[in-house]
Formats: C-alpha cells, sequence, structure tokens
C-alpha cells in the first residue's frame, strides 16, 4: 500500500472585520480543483492581511472532495502541481 504524504498550504481566515493565517495540513486526494482567488487578492491589496506577504503574493480557493472550500496563500499552478506530485510521484 502506498503511503499518502500530505501537503501544509497556509489558509486565509476571515471572521467578520478580522483576517489572521494559519497552517492545514490537507491530503492532496481529497484536492478536486485550484482556482485563483481574487477576493483575498483584494484583501492583500487593501492592507487587512497580515503583515509579511510579497506585494505579488498569490492566492487560490481549493475546493475539498467533501465540498469544502479553502482559501489559500499561494499561486494556483504551484498548489496544483505540488499536488500532483505527491498523488503520482
Amino acid at each position: 500500500m502506498r503511503k499518502v504524504r500530505m501537503i501544509n498550504l497556509v489558509e486565509v481566515i476571515q471572521q467578520k472585520e478580522r483576517v489572521f493565517l494559519r497552517e492545514i495540513i490537507i491530503n492532496p486526494s481529497h484536492v478536486v480543483s485550484v482556482v485563483p482567488d481574487e477576493d483575498a487578492a483584494a484583501l492583500h491589496a487593501s492592507g487587512r492581511l497580515p503583515d509579511g506577504l510579497h506585494d505579488a503574493q498569490q492566492f487560490s480557493k481549493v475546493q475539498l472532495a467533501d465540498g469544502r472550500t479553502v482559501r489559500v496563500v499561494g499561486n494556483p499552478g504551484v498548489i496544483g502541481n505540488k499536488t500532483k506530485k505527491l498523488l503520482f510521484g
């Protein structure tokens, strides 16, 4: 049986007026799709995300098999490739 390695991502959490980041771990076999997240990019451009992110930082929405969508820090292509690499070697 092949051991599935998990991927570490940084989730963007928005609760009312507060926005913060937290590390999450996802099973790559549960990822259904990864698309750009323009809403998080707008939060970043308006200065509402925590300090320390590069001005050109990109964000993605990761759709999971259970129907949840997770907003994460990172380019959709990079996250998609990271997921495929772990799944298919």
